[in-house]
């Protein structure tokens, strides 16, 4: 059989020994090429990203879970569906937040997406001279064998927590869907450092 008519340094170092005489297999350069390191970036004021993160509009949700028989949840708008199979959501907890501690510690919690008519509720849950207004049982169903569950909202689900991984100020959650309701209505929106609806 006549030998192929191709330059074997295009053919991957798998097929060739290192002491093939045709110089660099893996990139078929002679000599190989230079790399040069990307220019420093001065790193981005803190100030500008955080003007940054405020104009991404996003909705909210209220996390909730139980420590011991106390219910505790807070507000996030970094709430985001991960996958449908299995059915996650992803959301990131700021560390100094009071329930982190309480939520590294749960194995189940509750994410309620807010409508726009629950305004009210979602500052409950931003606002810590609120706290005392939290878990309403007019508004909340509290039983012990589920995570606290919100009446309104646009969907309430049951989440197993699956991973909680270190982001230096936060912790990131992957929970497991495990019961969803659903309600009609339209989404509360979180941007520029305040609550808003969509328009008609």
């Amino acid at each position: 059989m006549a030998p192929l008519d191709i330059d074997p340094r295009w053919l991957g170092d798998a097929a060739w020994p290192a002491a093939a005489p045709f110089g660099d297999a893996s990139s078929g350069a002679e000599p190989p090429y230079l790399v040069h390191a990307a220019p420093a970036v001065p790193p981005v004021a803190p100030q500008a990203f955080k003007e940054a993160l405020a104009r991404l509009a996003s909705g909210v949700a209220i996390i909730s879970c139980w420590d011991g028989s106390a219910p505790r949840g807070l507000l996030v708008s970094s709430i985001t569906g991960l996958s449908v199979d299995p059915p996650r959501f992803l959301f990131c907890v700021r560390k100094e937040a009071s329930s982190h501690d309480v939520l590294v510690r749960a194995e189940r919690c509750g994410v309620a997406v807010l409508a726009e008519h629950d305004e009210a509720e979602a500052r409950r849950f931003s606002t810590s001279s609120l706290s005392h207004e939290r878990f309403d049982p007019r508004r909340w169903r509290l039983t012990s064998d589920a995570p606290p569950s919100y009446r309104g909202g646009l969907s309430t689900t049951a989440c197993a927590i699956d991973q909680r991984i270190d982001a230096g100020t936060h912790t990131v959650f992957i929970v497991t869907a495990v019961s969803v309701d659903l309600a009609p209505g339209l989404p509360l929106v979180a941007h520029a450092r305040s609550f808003q609806r969509l328009a008609p």
